[in-house]
């Protein structure tokens, strides 16, 4: 029987303003050539890229039963992830990022105190079948989550003794790195980071380093470098690719896309090589629609190129 993922993080929506000709200023108004609604949070864009992929996915998160949190619901379901485990909380407002995007990178706000209290206790996966994988997401969002990481993993394992962990950290919005992610680093398989997130963690100033540094802590370390592509170690063997050519739109959750893309080659007991060349097939595709997750067109492009990676 095929294996599912569980995904354990962030869930929100995200409103995206693309075609941006100049970069925000207090008392200044600047002018969107476009602009987007779609799913959002990093846990959000990989539950439904990885299910759109063909990954059977279930993701735990707490959102709201408001307007933004059954329009979360409806879109999850239509990428066909599972929802079951969803907090859904009466009278609380689902979490929502504005993102402003440009070429380069992105300017981001966010209103995440739900997400950011989602407990241990609160986590329900004991009824979920085969659970082969779990993908945990924002660190740094999960206040309530922090301390209880290690416990976690080691309940799930008591369960599903053959599941493997990933993790991406994203952003610290308090700009603090503690040292204390190391914990999780040492529980888990799979790290997926970008430069500014690895030289942060590892307060190192070259990316060169930072693998090194990480590959000690996790047997599988990618460094996601934007338009300059990856680096990654899975144990002594290194890895690097550059940036695929894209007609770019939005570069909205690319990141989380590229994830999905190495745990759909994963889960499919492809070896790390042909994983990250489909991450960066799957990233490279998500820059080219507006929003994180895109479109079915996305999807069915991505999937002739899927099978295409040699």
């Amino acid at each position: 029987m095929r294996k599912s993922c569980l995904v354990i993080g962030d869930l929100n929506v995200d409103i995206v303003l693309n075609e941006l000709k100049d970069y925000p200023e207090l008392g200044k108004e600047i002018v969107a050539g476009s602009h987007f609604l779609d799913i959002g949070g990093s846990g959000g864009i990989f539950s439904a890229v990885l299910s759109g992929l063909g990954i059977n996915t279930y993701i735990i998160s707490k959102i709201g039963s408001d307007f933004l949190g059954k329009f979360l619901i409806n879109k999850l379901k239509s990428y066909g992830v599972n929802i079951n485990k969803l907090i859904i909380k009466d009278n609380k407002e689902t979490g929502i990022t504005i993102n402003l995007s440009y070429r380069e990178d992105k300017y981001q706000i966010s209103s995440l105190n739900l997400v950011g209290s989602l407990s241990l206790g609160e986590i329900i996966f004991k009824n979920i079948k085969d659970i082969g994988h779990v993908h945990f997401t924002s660190y740094y969002m999960m206040n309530n989550l922090k301390k209880d990481y290690v416990k976690l993993i080691d309940n799930i394992k008591k369960v599903y003794k053959n599941a493997t962990f990933s993790l991406d950290t994203n952003d610290d919005p308090e700009n603090r790195w503690g040292d204390e992610i190391y914990n999780i680093l040492n529980n888990i398989d799979i790290l997926f980071i970008n430069k500014k997130e690895a030289l942060k963690i590892t307060k190192e100033s070259d990316t060169s380093d930072a693998l090194n540094k990480l590959k000690r802590e996790v047997k599988t370390v990618v460094i996601k470098l934007g338009s300059k592509g990856y680096i990654a170690r899975d144990g002594d063997s290194y890895y690097s690719g550059d940036s695929l050519s894209a007609n770019f739109k939005d570069s909205t959750g690319a990141g989380d896309n590229f994830d999905a893309g190495f745990i759909y080659g994963y889960m499919n007991n492809l070896d790390i090589e042909k994983s990250l060349k489909i991450a960066n097939v799957v990233g490279t595709k998500s820059v080219e629609f507006p929003g994180g997750v895109g479109n079915k067109e996305k999807f069915s492009e991505l999937k002739k190129l899927v099978r295409d990676v040699d």
